[in-house]
């Protein structure tokens, strides 16, 4: 992990291993293990502060093209992931449209002309606040006695309307950020939302609730799996 944080080049992390290698029969698997554990390490450590700054992003490709390690080793527990995550922050916060992500086939949305694709979330959840109306009520009254046995009951009924306000699940499909709107496409349900018809944005744990600015307008959430990442990214992306 030093070696990561480092300034220096990677000859003598790289002679060191060697003769860890040779001396105690280490086995090339464990190997790059112990590499792939050190950079996830590094990553841990830059993004204490939550910004991953261009020297750090940098020193991290080195060592990853140093050591020959695939994309699919550094993000088995998503580090490589994270990364990215704020590469793509820091692009929007220094003013600059990140062009980091690439999506395997084509997305089910019709872009519009000069828009560019910020980042895309598979498998999100489309939810929407519904209102539920029930009436209820009861009745109470008395009995009279007719005759013996016999008993008649006299009473009155009083209900009301309650209304309930839930979140319903809608869809289940893609959110995609531009640079101009938010997109969500399912099998069932497709939309997309400009920022400029958005009011306010609310942060959730696992996504974002987004308000349009519309007399009816209901909280629309998008459940992205990384609440922190998809509100500083939407909030900022929406500013530039």
């Amino acid at each position: 992990m030093r070696a990561v944080k480092g300034s220096d080049n990677f000859d003598e992390l790289e002679k060191t291993i060697s003769e860890i290698e040779k001396s105690s029969f280490v086995p090339s698997s464990e190997r790059n293990d112990l590499l792939i554990k050190g950079w996830e390490n590094s990553v841990e450590q830059f993004l204490e502060d939550g910004i991953l700054d261009a020297t750090e992003e940098k020193r991290l490709a080195e060592f990853k093209g140093r050591f020959a390690l695939s994309q699919s080793d550094l993000d088995r527990n998503g580090e490589l992931t994270k990364t990215v995550k704020a590469a793509v922050l820091r692009d929007v916060l220094n003013g600059v449209i990140p062009q980091r992500i690439s999506v395997e086939g084509n997305l089910p949305i019709n872009f519009q002309k000069g828009e560019q694709v910020v980042w895309a979330f598979s498998g999100s959840e489309y939810l929407e606040y519904k209102t539920r109306r029930e009436f209820v009520g009861g009745s109470r009254g008395i009995s009279v006695r007719i005759m013996k046995g016999v008993y008649y009951r006299v009473s009155a009924f009083k209900g009301h309307t309650v209304e309930n306000t839930e979140r319903v699940h809608i869809d289940t499909g893609w959110v995609v950020i531009t640079t101009k709107n938010i997109y969500f496409a399912g099998s069932q349900k497709s939309i997309r939302i400009p920022y400029t018809k958005i009011v306010s944005f609310t942060p959730f744990s696992d996504g974002i609730g987004v308000m349009r600015d519309a007399t009816t307008a209901k909280p629309q959430i998008f459940v992205t799996g990384d609440g922190w990442f998809t509100y500083n990214l939407v909030t900022n992306i929406s500013q530039l």
